[in-house]
């Protein structure tokens, strides 16, 4: 039996494309991306691709059974189709307008410009009105040669590119750096908060400064209550006034 959903005669073919990503691990944003992609499935045909280079955790958190499915299938000598992407998608369960590409499992991929070299073709193609993909914290892959090089690949590939930072005072730094360094030309900062008010305002104050080209998003409220409930039931949080605001 088949895991796709019947194509809508007015629709073929995507109409945004979604980067989600990190400067490093454990910044929350596999939890944002997948809180995205449900929200957004509400009203919208999602596909969410796990593009995480340095292995993949999406099929894990929905509880999904990938079997042999996963994005590694779309990865060869030449560049995948849109055709290719879709037979590896998921039916995430109780939501039929929402489909996951499995990522990688045991070993690292592709740098990302080389990524999206190969995975550019179908993600113009697929059958959906957004196409989200997570690539996990690409700026700091182990074999990344020119960070500005990554990011014109992100950028030229994706319409939003999200980057989600914890406000945790050792990380800004380091968020910073790579940041500058990749000079993503339409990047936007969501912040996840976990403390007080008035240190999230120093953050989005320092983050303004120092890095003037990409706009402060607000919209991602860490609750570690709603977060363990995400991972015992598959079932990700609404990012509803996140969506409102980021105008999605």
């Amino acid at each position: 039996m088949s895991n796709r959903y019947p194509v809508r005669p007015e629709l073929t073919a995507v109409t945004m494309r979604v980067a989600v990503l990190t400067t490093r691990a454990g910044q929350t944003s596999t939890y944002w991306a997948v809180s995205l992609a449900w929200t957004l499935s509400a009203a919208r045909r999602v596909l969410l691709i796990d593009a995480d280079m340095e292995g993949g955790t999406i099929a894990d958190l929905l509880y999904l059974r990938a079997d042999e499915r996963g994005i590694a299938k779309c990865f060869g000598e030449t560049p995948t189709s849109a055709a290719t992407l879709e037979a590896q998608a998921l039916q995430v369960p109780g939501n039929p307008e929402l489909r996951v590409v499995p990522g990688l499992r045991g070993t690292f991929g592709y740098e990302i410009g080389e990524c999206l070299r190969q995975l550019r073709p179908a993600l113009q193609g697929v059958e959906a009105e957004i196409a989200i993909a997570d690539l996990g914290h690409p700026l700091g892959h182990p074999g990344l040669r020119s960070p500005r090089s990554a990011g014109e690949a992100i950028s030229k590939t994706f319409e939003r590119v999200f980057v989600v930072v914890r406000d945790e005072p050792a990380l800004i730094a380091r968020t910073v750096d790579v940041l500058r360094a990749a000079r993503l030309k339409h990047g936007e900062l969501v912040v996840c908060a976990q403390r007080s008010a008035a240190y999230q305002r120093v953050m989005t104050e320092t983050l303004g400064r120092e890095l003037p080209e990409l706009p402060v998003r607000n919209g991602w409220f860490w609750d570690d209550r709603r977060a363990r409930r995400m991972a015992e039931t598959g079932r990700p949080m609404a990012l509803s006034s996140a969506v409102q605001d980021l105008q999605l």
